[in-house]
């Protein structure tokens, strides 16, 4: 669970990790496949190898869960973001026309005001590799587990799921596929979503962990599960 206590993690690949208070541990990489992905955390900071670590922001827990942890009222944004967030980014670029999917085992604690938080998203980019609107987000909203879906080509307007009301603190599993331009949604094994992509016009690429879209309070997302196809 995260505190708004801090101290000063080690020093990680030259970097100063300053976050949550929390014990040194084993590093997520050793239970979760991340060679392909790079952690971004207030700074902002890109952590690009993973293999040995952990800190207040990303780390694993007693149960080998994979843990995102924040105070949503640090400074250290990423460019052109209000919000600062412990999150990883896949790597790979890739359109809609191919498969992809990523599936996601977590549950979120959220003391966000106001309560929103970003567990999962498909995030767009530019052939020139600049920031493009969010395809899609999964995200807890007062309570709700929703999805957050664009409806245009320009990524102005929105569609809201509802995937399950007050989903509460416990695990639930989402697994997103495009393929053939067409967006697929499921929670929990139970087809939830099923959208064309045919208007989308830009790149994209995963990402998972903690993004609150809030400056007050603490949000833990905790995933026991992570895998892309």
């Amino acid at each position: 669970m995260c505190m708004k206590t801090w101290l000063c993690g080690a020093a990680v690949w030259g970097l100063l990790a300053i976050g949550p208070a929390w014990a040194a541990g084993t590093a997520p990489a050793s239970v979760f496949e991340l060679r392909n992905w790079k952690l971004q955390i207030p700074g902002p900071i890109d952590i690009k190898k993973l293999q040995n670590y952990s800190s207040g922001y990303f780390h694993l827990n007693a149960d080998k869960e994979m843990c995102f942890c924040l105070d949503a009222s640090e400074k250290g944004t990423t460019g052109n973001a209000h919000y600062v967030r412990s999150e990883l980014r896949h790597l790979p670029n890739w359109k809609t026309e191919s498969t992809h999917s990523l599936s996601g085992e977590f549950r979120v604690v959220s003391k966000l005001t106001p309560d929103k938080v970003t567990a999962l998203q498909i995030h767009g980019i530019t052939e020139q590799g600049e920031d493009a609107p969010p395809l899609l987000r999964i995200a807890v909203n007062k309570g709700d587990l929703v999805a957050i879906i664009k409806t245009d080509a320009e990524g102005d307007k929105v569609e809201t799921v509802i995937l399950k009301k007050q989903v509460g603190a416990g695990f639930v599993k989402v697994d997103i596929v495009v393929k053939n331009k067409q967006l697929s949604i499921a929670l929990d094994h139970e087809p939830k979503v099923t959208r064309s992509l045919a208007f989308w016009k830009f790149s994209n690429y995963f990402k998972a962990g903690c993004y609150p879209q809030a400056t007050q309070g603490t949000a833990e997302v905790v995933f026991r599960k992570l895998k892309v196809d």
